[in-house]
């Protein structure tokens, strides 16, 4: 006997829009079956949250490695380096102290960036979790002007369709968005740089190898950052992702300085890192570990 395939129908479709329209309801605990932008939201929501969990784990991950190997540098060289060390000068040079207090401030902005794209995933985690539940809220929130207060992310979602879940993410969580993707990727950035910094310190005695390993790490950090700017999603590349994500933590703290003092606290810290960054560049504190050079220099102006 010959068996006939038989292709779903239109009503096929219908049905089931129907039968998931009166499943939704029967959760909401209501008798009238939700909208299709409702229906889109809420596919929405749970691709959102497989989203930042899926930049939450490897963030976490590349946090503990960075938590680990944050002060390899620090620590004294093994015995077999520290003649060779002594023999060329490399204890007391300035050029080599600063590459290792580079690898150390590359890991700490690292593990920063990195800790903040796991709080910040975690807690839009919460609020798309908290969102699907008090969605019948959002008509009173909206005529109160909450909406205005609330650039940190919407405890209600805009009934909206929209053509993408990035498109979703823009229109209710832009900030946290934009803040994970930015800190992410500049975390590994900054984590591949500071890697090719340990390993030319680690190779030394060895300039070619070191060199070598210090140019494949660069190779796949600017790869990474060519990669991204290929890829335009959004915003248009890496800079100009820079530029919203710090325009949007502008306007969040100043959206909540009235709340509290932790928004301009947190202002006067991120300053103060900019600052002592620059001045730490411009007049580096390496007087007493000045190279053999800087003391000839010394000695000949004091006979001159």
């Amino acid at each position: 006997p010959t068996h006939a395939t038989v292709s779903p129908s239109p009503m096929t479709s219908i049905s089931s829009y129907d039968h998931l329209h009166s499943t939704l309801a029967t959760i909401r605990g209501g008798s009238h079956p939700p909208s299709v932008a409702d229906t889109i939201n809420s596919a929405y929501i749970k691709s959102a949250i497989s989203y930042f969990n899926n930049l939450r784990v490897p963030a976490a991950v590349l946090m503990s490695i960075i938590m680990k190997e944050m002060f390899a540098l620090q620590a004294t060289p093994p015995s077999a380096m520290r003649a060779w060390d002594t023999e060329n000068g490399i204890d007391k040079s300035k050029r080599w102290r600063t590459l290792r207090y580079t690898y150390l401030l590359l890991m700490v902005l690292a593990f920063s960036l990195e800790t903040n794209t796991i709080f910040v995933a975690t807690q839009v985690l919460t609020q798309l979790a908290t969102a699907q539940r008090v969605a019948g809220r959002q008509e009173q929130m909206l005529n109160v002007g909450a909406d205005s207060d609330m650039i940190g992310g919407l405890f209600s979602m805009r009934k909206e369709v929209t053509a993408s879940m990035v498109d979703f993410l823009l229109k209710n969580f832009e900030f946290e968005y934009c803040t994970v993707r930015f800190h992410f990727v500049t975390g590994l950035l900054s984590f591949a740089l500071a890697q090719a910094l340990r390993v030319r310190y680690a190779l030394r005695k060895y300039e070619a190898l070191s060199m070598s390993g210090m140019c494949c790490l660069l190779t796949v950090a600017s790869g990474m950052l060519t990669y991204t700017n290929a890829n335009t999603i959004t915003y248009g590349g890496y800079v100009n992702l820079m530029k919203r994500q710090f325009q949007l933590s502008i306007n969040f703290l100043m959206t909540r300085a009235k709340s509290g003092p932790m928004s301009a606290v947190t202002f006067l810290f991120a300053c103060l890192t900019i600052i002592y960054a620059i001045k730490g560049w411009i007049s580096p504190e390496f007087a007493y570990f000045d190279s053999d050079w800087d003391d000839d220099r010394r000695a000949w102006w004091r006979f001159r």
